[in-house]
C-alpha cells in the first residue's frame, strides 16, 4: 500500500478518535449551565494538566517552535525556559485564588469573574470583557485552523479552504455534544498524541540525521550562530528577550481557553499536581519540537 495511502488512514483514524471522544464525553454531562461551561467543576488534575497543554500549544508548538527553531538554532531554548517560568508563576500565582474565588462567587465563565464587585455583577465589565475575549479568541482559533490547515496542506496538498473548514466543524461537533469537558477530553487525547508522535519523530529524525555529533557538525557548517547559545541579532541583549518569554509564558492569566480549564479542576489543591504535571509536558513537547526543527 501506498505511503501516502497510509498517511491518510491514519489522520482519518485520528481525526474520528478526537469526534468519538468528544460525542461520548456528551453522555457524561449533565443538563445544566455549569456542567456545559465548568464540567460541574469536576476535571481531575491530569486531565487538567494535558488539556491545558494541548489547547495552550498545538499548532505553536508543531509549527511555530519547530520553525523557530529551524530559523535560529539551538538559542530557542531561551523560548522554552523563560515560556515554563511565566507558565509556572501563572499556575502559581493565579490559578489557585482564580478556582476558589470563581466558584465562591458563583462564575462561571471568565467574563462573569472579571465582572464581581462589591455590590455584585457589573454588567459593562460583563460585555466589555465578553466582546474583547470574542474579538481575540476569534483570532486566537483562527491561527489555531490555520496552523492545521498548512500541516494538512503539507501533507495531502489540499486546498488552505479545506482543512480550515474540516477542522471548524470537527471541533464544532464536539464542543457543541459535550461542552467543555468534550473540549477537556478531547485535549487530552491530543496531548498524549503530541507527546508521543514529537518523541517518535525527534528519535526517527536524529537517526536520520546520523546522531547528535553528526547533527551538531552539520549546523555548524551551515552558520555557527545555529549551535550558539546567545540568540543572533538581538537589539538590546539576551536578557530582554528571556524576560518577554516570560511574559508569554505568564500571558496564560490572559488566555480565557487556559484559565477556564484551571476554573473547572476538582478541586484548588489538586492544582499543584496539574500544574507540574503540564509544565513538565509542556518542557517535553517543546524541547522534542526544538529537536526536530533542528534535525530539519
Amino acid at each position: 500500500m501506498p505511503e501516502q495511502t497510509w498517511i491518510a488512514i491514519t489522520f482519518i483514524v485520528f481525526l474520528l478518535l478526537f469526534i468519538a471522544v468528544g460525542i461520548f464525553s456528551s453522555t457524561r454531562t449533565s443538563n445544566t449551565t455549569t456542567d456545559y461551561l465548568l464540567a460541574s467543576r469536576s476535571v481531575n488534575p491530569w486531565l487538567t494538566a494535558l488539556s491545558a497543554m494541548a489547547t495552550g500549544q498545538s499548532g505553536f508548538l508543531f509549527v511555530g517552535q519547530v520553525g523557530f527553531a529551524y530559523q535560529v538554532g539551538i538559542s530557542a531554548i531561551w523560548l522554552v525556559i523563560g515560556w515554563a517560568i511565566g507558565d509556572y508563576l501563572a499556575w502559581w500565582w493565579v490559578f489557585k485564588g482564580l478556582r476558589k474565588l470563581s466558584e465562591a462567587t458563583d462564575s462561571e465563565t471568565v467574563s462573569s469573574f472579571l465582572s464581581q464587585d462589591q455590590k455584585g455583577k457589573s454588567r459593562w465589565i460583563t460585555v466589555t470583557s465578553a466582546l474583547i475575549i470574542i474579538g481575540f479568541l476569534v483570532t486566537y482559533a483562527s491561527a489555531q485552523l490555520v496552523a492545521g490547515s498548512k500541516a494538512v496542506h503539507a501533507i495531502f496538498g489540499w486546498n488552505y479552504h479545506v482543512g480550515i473548514i474540516a477542522g471548524a466543524v470537527i471541533v464544532a461537533i464536539y464542543c457543541f455534544s459535550g461542552g467543555i469537558r468534550a473540549s477537556i477530553w478531547t485535549d487530552a487525547v491530543q496531548a498524549t498524541i503530541m507527546i508521543g508522535s514529537l518523541l517518535l519523530l525527534l528519535v526517527v529524525a536524529l537517526i536520520a540525521c546520523g546522531g547528535m555529533g553528526e547533527l551538531w557538525r552539520t549546523l555548524g557548517e551551515i552558520d555557527s550562530s545555529l549551535v550558539t547559545l546567545n540568540p543572533p541579532n538581538l537589539k538590546f541583549g539576551i536578557v530582554p528577550f528571556f524576560i518577554g518569554w516570560m511574559v508569554a509564558g505568564f500571558g496564560a492569566v490572559g488566555q480565557p481557553h487556559i484559565t477556564v480549564r484551571a476554573m473547572a479542576i476538582d478541586s484548588p489543591d489538586n492544582l499543584i499536581l496539574a500544574r507540574n504535571f503540564k509544565i513538565l509536558c509542556g518542557l517535553l513537547t517543546s524541547f522534542s519540537a526544538i529537536g526536530v526543527g533542528l534535525c530539519a
